[in-house]
């Protein structure tokens, strides 16, 4: 294969990998012996985390490439590297999330909380659908318990991705977290047939970065609760069990609270609103539904 990696061993791609959640499945997929691709949107803090996975697991198990997981054109790119020097994936850990205290827009016409949580992982997930029906084709798709919260169904759905309604953080992120789990019950429904695995995930309330990024009340309010947070480690373990544990190998379109398996809210197997999101997402994109 290419990219530098040793042939035979699983290869996994892991966004947000340089922090929380995505740096703990990183250094696990790692040491366990697979090979991974770290995305990070920031060059800086991406070196200093491969630096350290590399320095843990050694420096050809791990590689880094840079996107912003909110853009269309770098998510775009980032596939067609991928493309470039791997010829398969076994997992996918669509991990990369944000919490936007005030509304923010892409260049793409997209709220920047659902444009990065669910619109630039649909089109990384559809980029790379070749090379995962190659390998053991795994997606772990990181939502959250806070997707009960959510509610695509309030108004027009694509009014919501835009952000054209009146914005309140808090549900603008529920409702990207309730985006993951639609979006992973009809990727199996899709494509299940062709050897895809998704699962979706809360990795439980954890102490990291994603509530560093704002100061409305709810994040300070979170930052004053991460003494009494998990640790990273244990999203990540569960996680990387999703991704690597052969005893999950046919476990599929499920929902998970860290390693328990439970069922979503209700409105994650709405089956009609999958498939409009499916739908919207893909014209969003311009590929066909």
């Amino acid at each position: 294969m290419s990219g530098g990696y040793e042939a035979g061993r699983p290869i996994a791609v892991v966004t947000g990998a340089n922090a929380g959640v995505g740096r703990s499945t990183t250094e696990l997929l790692a040491g366990a012996g697979w090979s991974v691709v770290m995305v990070s949107r920031d060059r800086s803090r991406g070196e200093k985390a491969l630096a350290a996975v590399q320095r843990l697991a050694g420096a050809d198990r791990v590689q880094l490439e840079i996107a912003d997981m909110s853009s269309g054109d770098s998510v775009r790119a980032l596939a067609g590297r991928l493309a470039d020097r791997l010829d398969h994936l076994d997992a996918l850990v669509n991990n990369a999330g944000v919490y936007r205290a005030r509304r923010e827009r892409t260049s793409d016409g997209l709220e920047v909380t659902m444009a990065t949580n669910h619109v630039g992982h649909f089109r990384l997930t559809i980029e790379l659908l070749e090379m995962l029906r190659a390998g053991e084709g795994r997606v772990v798709n990181v939502s959250s318990e806070a997707h009960r919260r959510g509610d695509l169904r309030r108004a027009p759905l694509e009014r919501i991705l835009r952000g054209e309604l009146q914005y309140r953080s808090f549900q603008a992120y529920c409702d990207s977290k309730l985006a993951n789990a639609l979006f992973t019950h009809e990727l199996v429904r899709r494509y299940g047939g062709d050897g895809i695995i998704g699962n979706a995930i809360h990795p439980g309330t954890l102490s990291t970065r994603i509530w560093n990024q704002n100061h409305n009340p709810a994040s300070l309010l979170m930052r004053l609760f991460k003494p009494f947070m998990a640790k990273p480690g244990v999203g990540g373990q569960a996680v990387f069990r999703l991704a690597a544990d052969p005893d999950l190998a046919e476990v599929t379109g499920r929902y998970f609270n860290v390693e328990e398996e439970t069922r979503a809210a209700p409105q994650a197997y709405d089956e009609d609103l999958a498939v409009e999101l499916w739908e919207l997402s893909t014209g969003l994109l311009g590929y066909a539904a």
